[in-house]
């Protein structure tokens, strides 16, 4: 048998959150995912939102955003769920994802990968790129708002 990736994280968004009314996060501000699937070597820190590369190498990471289109944000029409997310290495930006939903009851979500060479001690992370409008829509029964990454 052949290995060919170890699993270092797999995240969850827990609840379904109002952006703008219950977490005003603002440009560039690091999403932390509050639930803990899986975490081999505790790479993960559910305090910072970062995972810190245990060792150099190629790793594969995706990160999936969902958002509800059941709210109207700020009561104008089509101002559903809108989201933009970055993944990180550092400073640098090495994935932009962007989910939007124009029609009530049509819920949308995003899905980025990137594989990238990480040096050890490396922080990987997810931050918002922008304003954002709605709710971010994870809720175990329909749909899930996840962070992921493993060692090649």
């Amino acid at each position: 048998m052949v290995v060919l990736a170890k699993l270092h994280f797999h995240l969850t968004y827990q609840k379904t959150v109002q952006i703008h009314k219950v977490l005003p996060w603002l440009n560039g501000d690091i999403i932390i995912f509050d639930r803990t699937e899986a975490n081999y070597g505790v790479g993960y820190s559910t305090s910072t939102g970062k995972f810190t590369a245990p060792s150099s190498g190629v790793y594969g990471f995706t990160w999936t955003f969902c958002v509800d289109s059941r709210t109207i944000d700020g009561g104008a029409a089509l101002n559903y769920g809108e989201y933009g997310t970055e993944l990180m290495t550092g400073n640098s930006v090495i994935g932009v994802l962007h989910t939007d939903t124009e029609t009530l009851y049509d819920d949308a979500c995003s899905t980025g990968f990137v594989i990238k060479y990480v040096s050890e001690g490396t922080e990987v992370y997810v931050r918002n790129n922008y304003d954002h409008q709605g709710k971010i829509l994870s809720v175990d029964s329909h749909t899930r708002t996840t962070f992921s990454g493993w060692k090649l």
